[in-house]
């Protein structure tokens, strides 16, 4: 698929993929499996990268995680692979062939989320910027929006959440051109990562994460040395990953050198 895989991963990861007893991947969707598109609903996965996750899901030696921070109905959607298994809202839900779960306290906040909704549903009624309700959380995509009125929309927002703040029961969080309201609870994306591992109790398993958001730098911590944490940038930024990938694209070229390193 192009470019080749820097020769620094290929160096260190040679030797632990065939030792592996399994490997679990885990990976982010948006801008690591497709680019960041300007509307939600238009980043889908490339035919040959999803018949690629297919393929690798179906052997004895792997399993595949996707780890979003979309809704889980909605990831589940636009994959659309059965084999595979899925965590939507940052690891609050959670669904795969042998295990499902949804996380008690974000369950029982499911009010306040709903209730924030219909507030900032009604203050930014725009084309150009995008209230998402992902039942446990929720997004403003501003993407679409001109650079010059960025400012004003989070003056706005501050505004608009001035009395939501006060709320110890959620908490505001930043990402990619987007703002989100997640429930004020201690789960993050690290934290299913280390339900699953605790859950499927796989020895000498070799988790690999790749992601490129600042959501994904809890599970990059969550695995430490114990794992393979991948940062999918172009430019460099402080993380706690210990490699980097530049696009969706490497992070293809990347899953495809393991399969090959492991049926060698």
């Amino acid at each position: 698929m192009g470019r080749k895989i820097p020769g620094r991963i290929k160096k260190d990861l040679r030797a632990r993929v065939k030792k592996a007893k399994k490997i679990l991947f885990f990976l982010d969707y948006d801008g690591t499996l497709t680019p960041i598109r300007k509307r939600p609903e238009l980043a889908r996965v490339k035919r040959d990268v999803k018949n690629l996750l297919r393929t690798i899901s179906r052997k004895r030696w792997a399993e595949v995680f996707i780890i979003s921070g979309r809704a889980l109905r909605d990831i589940k959607r636009l994959v659309g692979i059965n084999s595979l298994s899925y965590s939507g809202n940052h690891g609050i839900e959670f669904e795969g062939p042998r295990l499902k779960y949804t996380n008690p306290a974000a369950k029982a906040l499911r009010g306040e989320i709903q209730n924030s909704f219909r507030i900032l549903k009604n203050k930014f009624n725009s084309k150009k910027i995008i209230v998402e309700n992902k039942i446990y959380t929720l997004s403003i995509h501003y993407r679409l929006l001109a650079p010059a009125n960025v400012p004003a929309l989070k003056k706005a927002f501050k505004d608009a959440t001035k009395e939501l703040s006060k709320n110890k029961k959620i908490k505001i969080t930043h990402g990619k051109k987007v703002i989100e309201l997640r429930p004020n609870i201690s789960w993050n994306k690290g934290s299913i990562v280390k339900y699953i591992l605790k859950k499927r109790k796989i020895k000498k398993s070799l988790p690999i994460y790749i992601g490129d958001d600042i959501t994904d730098e809890d599970a990059f911590r969550a695995l430490g040395k114990k794992g393979i944490s991948i940062l999918v940038a172009r430019n460099g930024r402080r993380t706690a990953a210990r490699y980097k990938l530049d696009s969706p694209g490497a992070v293809a070229r990347f899953l495809e050198f393991v399969m090959r390193e492991r049926e060698q």
